[in-house]
């Protein structure tokens, strides 16, 4: 911690002259001889508030460092606290949180817990020492949840049902105290900035009223700039979502979701949650098997804001062909149609597309046409079909920016070959390329060499999948292409058969300073050959479990 915090104040030194911002190297070769000296030192530590709370906003994830500022002097704590807590529901958070929180409510929301029989409810004596609450910027329901129960566990020794109740909820404590602490956070007080529906707890979903009809909804849900929406199944949500929430930046619909194919009038609801936004910046879909593509269409709403969009389990054809010529004709123009929105968001970075099947050439042709000149990213993961195509039009098209290129074809997938294909591609469109993951036939090794000889090759990970049937088993190949590894290579991973004495000569010829290596046929076959890695890492401070891994 006091690495960082010095690093960070050394820095900041020189931006922030004139502000008291100390030179801590000279400061430590200063004399303190009277107390004078030292006062007018130690009012030099003194950081201006708007620099601290600045440094603390970007250790938002070190709670460890966080914690310790809060105990370094007064200031620095006051300004440290609302960090530390803004995202408190962490999966190892202890259960002792509640305590604090409970702290906050109102007499009456006490003595109604203390009614309903909840040991552990805080006494009126008890006031906290900041408003938690208004900390709140990131809550996950489900991690809420989960500390609730571990709270409720530790403190409830016995639970006697009372009579009087009328509260159907009040027969599950957890449930009765979690549905307090989610009125005290959504109300008008609440500063949530990102918020995580993820309820794969059944019960969770009785306190799901409280988000609609919570006195602050307009206020919180109009905040929202990151929304994930985990394993729902009432679609409903989303129709009371689009009425207010309109700023979120960053929206993830994944999981089980869409456990089945939605309803067209739930789909809509999604649908126009996406199009009512004023700066959609990143989406996330999981398809789950699906044709969501009411959905996909809406992209095309924000085709000035989204520059990433990752796309998972999408079924593009989810219904036989129908025998009706009008029917037929409305589907094959919701075919056209489904990657269109996506064709026009012409800010596009990151490009996304996992285990998505049955996309026919009718569907992707938007794709092979579009212009993204910001494109940076391209991932396709063993999704079907002919998405190769689409790759090599993307990097033709999008040259100037391309860093990441990695398609990784679907397990004994039957490769049509291309012209040209992606290693080709990339050897004469993509000089900045920094991971490259593609399917490679033996005879196109020379655009490989091409690549990895480029005086402006900077590449830090490389992935190589099979994309022929002839033997990679050969030891000049594998020596040679050791010595053309680049020096910034970090990471390797070859889908390819190769036996023990080619990779051998292969990492005794390299001077790349990798730091995984993950070779598939040694995981299935051939078990890790501990003595082969371990002259390579001889010297070196990585353990073998560390180093054989697969790292993108």
């Amino acid at each position: 911690m006091g690495r960082r915090l010095h690093a960070l104040k050394g820095n900041l030194s020189s931006l922030f002259k004139g502000k008291g911002v100390l030179d801590l190297c000279n400061n430590d070769q200063q004399s303190h001889t009277n107390s004078s000296t030292f006062r007018k030192q130690k009012r030099k530590l003194i950081l201006p508030t708007d620099v601290l709370i600045e440094i603390f906003s970007h250790l938002e994830d070190d709670y460890k460092t966080l914690q310790s500022c809060v105990l370094v002097n007064r200031a620095w704590c006051e300004n440290s606290v609302p960090s530390l807590w803004a995202q408190p529901f962490l999966d190892l958070t202890p259960s002792t949180i509640i305590d604090v929180y409970l702290t906050c409510l109102t007499e009456p929301e006490k003595n109604y817990l203390i009614d309903n029989d909840i040991i552990g409810v805080p006494n009126r004596r008890r006031v906290p020492a900041f408003d938690y609450v208004s900390f709140l910027r990131h809550l996950s329901m489900g991690n809420l949840f989960s500390i609730v129960q571990r709270w409720t566990d530790r403190t409830q020794t016995k639970y006697s049902v009372s009579p009087k109740r009328h509260n159907p909820f009040n027969a599950e404590p957890s449930l009765l105290v979690y549905r307090t602490l989610c009125t005290l956070f959504f109300s008008r007080r609440s500063s949530i900035r990102s918020l995580s529906l993820d309820w794969g707890n059944k019960e969770i979903w009785k306190a799901y009223p409280l988000l609609l009809y919570s006195a602050g909804i307009d206020t919180y849900l109009a905040k929202l700039k990151r929304l994930s929406i985990h394993y729902i199944t009432d679609w409903s949500i989303f129709g009371y979502l689009s009425k207010y929430a309109k700023n979120i930046e960053t929206l993830e619909v994944v999981d089980y979701s869409f456990n089945q194919a939605p309803h067209p009038e739930d789909e809509q609801n999604l649908a126009s949650l996406i199009s009512i936004q004023n700066n959609l910046r990143h989406i996330k879909l999981f398809g789950y098997s699906t044709y969501p593509a009411l959905t996909l269409a809406s992209l095309g709403s924000q085709a000035n804001s989204l520059t990433s969009v990752e796309i998972i389990y999408v079924h593009f054809i989810s219904s036989p062909p129908s025998t009706s010529s009008t029917t037929s004709t409305a589907s094959s123009s919701i075919m056209r149609s489904t990657l269109e929105g996506l064709a026009t968001c012409v800010n596009l970075e990151e490009l996304i597309i996992k285990n998505c099947s049955f996309a026919t050439d009718e569907i992707l042709a938007p794709l092979i046409c579009a212009t993204f000149p910001s494109l940076r990213k391209i991932h396709i993961v063993e999704s079907t079909y002919n998405w190769d195509s689409v790759v090599v039009s993307l990097i033709q098209n999008n040259p100037t920016h391309l860093e990441e290129v990695y398609y990784k074809p679907v397990d004994n997938q039957q490769l049509h070959i291309i012209t040209p294909t992606i290693i080709e591609a990339v050897a004469q469109n993509c000089p900045k390329i920094i991971r490259l993951g593609v399917p490679i036939a033996k005879v196109q090794i020379s655009h490989l060499i091409d690549i990895l000889t480029s005086s402006e090759c900077k590449l830090k990970s490389l992935s190589i999948f099979r994309m022929d049937r002839i033997s990679w088993d050969d030891e000049a190949l594998w020596k040679d292409l050791g010595g053309l590894m680049p020096v910034t290579l970090r990471h390797l991973n070859i889908w390819i058969y190769i036996g023990d004495t080619p990779m051998q000569l292969f990492l005794q010829n390299t001077t790349a300073p990798l730091e995984t290596l993950y070779v598939r046929w040694w995981t299935h076959y051939l078990g890790y050959d501990c003595h082969l890695v371990g002259a390579y890492l001889k010297d070196k401070p990585v353990k073998i479990s560390d180093f054989l891994r697969h790292v993108i």
